[in-house]
């Protein structure tokens, strides 16, 4: 591993870098690029070398925004990667809530390109990766079968063996990223429930869109298929959650104040720079995670 300073727009993003979408290097009020221009490059990307050339593996934004900051050097890692090792770097570098969110898309994509790469079974990718096999389960569910010809599916990887995600289902168009968007926003669990119930397709394909639209949380997609397989229908089930989740919206505000010192203070800037947002936005979105996941919304 060497250390080395460069200028950013020599930089090319390695073609197996895991984020495909989202990529751009500013999010919300506080952007990564007046971080940068401010206080440079913290946290140096993580790179390989190649014909002369360093590609980004990991720190794609940083990169991006650099560019777009105007600096004229920033601190790189060169490591020697392989494709196999560059691709488990990018995927387990954004396994952690409080670190840069990298679509579902994108995360299914590459996942299932390292097991292709190498013949994995689930298990063995979960070995290689540190994770559990349910997890790596969840995170491949949008390359099934079942989800094909659906804006859900996503394709592995192309001729040219970079990942692909698909779109758009007969023809692109200027909406076409923004309906993607909109399926990834639904948790791979819950997908996973909805397939279990409608057999994926079409009907999957509208359900998911409607458990998005209705911003319904995973506690209660998963409520709600467990009642769809005891005879109730999907549809009212779903419609009936999301008016329950509609009137109790503005019944409870809550202010907390929290600070943050140490480790967990500098922990905290460090991911608010990352993801290009504020500390309050880091904290709020990794309160209501916690609060899906523990069934309490």
């Amino acid at each position: 591993m060497d250390v080395k300073e460069v200028d950013p727009n020599e930089l090319e993003i390695d073609p197996v870098n895991e984020r495909r979408e989202n990529v751009g290097p500013q999010q919300d009020d506080e952007s990564l690029v007046d971080s940068i221009r401010e206080q440079g490059v913290i946290q140096p990307p993580i790179t390989r070398e190649d014909n002369g050339t360093y590609k980004v593996v990991i720190g794609q934004r940083r990169t991006l925004a650099a560019q777009t900051a105007g600096v004229e050097r920033i601190p790189i890692v060169v490591v020697d990667y392989d494709d196999q090792e560059a691709i488990a770097a990018s995927v387990t570098e954004n396994v952690d809530a409080f670190k840069k969110s990298v679509s579902r898309t994108d995360r299914a994509a590459a996942v299932q390109r390292l097991m292709d790469m190498n013949d994995w079974t689930i298990r063995e990718v979960a070995d290689y990766l540190g994770v559990g096999t349910g997890t790596v389960d969840d995170w491949l569910e949008r390359t099934r079968d079942e989800w094909e010809g659906t804006s859900v599916h996503v394709d592995s990887a192309g001729d040219d063996g970079t990942s692909e995600t698909q779109t758009e289902v007969e023809s692109p168009d200027e909406g076409a990223n923004e309906i993607n968007a909109e399926f990834d926003e639904v948790d791979d669990k819950s997908v996973s429930a909805i397939r279990r119930v409608t057999g994926g397709g079409e009907e999957g394909e509208q359900m998911v869109k409607k458990v998005a639209e209705k911003d319904l949380s995973q506690s209660q997609v998963l409520e709600a298929t467990k009642r769809a397989r005891r005879g109730e229908e999907l549809d009212e089930v779903v419609e009936e959650m999301a008016q329950k989740r509609q009137e109790r919206k503005g019944e409870i505000r809550v202010n907390v104040s929290v600070t943050f010192t140490g480790d967990y203070g500098e922990g905290l800037r460090e991911a608010a720079r990352e993801m290009g947002t504020s500390e309050e936005n880091v904290v709020r979105g990794a309160i209501e995670r916690y609060l899906e996941d523990e069934g309490y919304l």
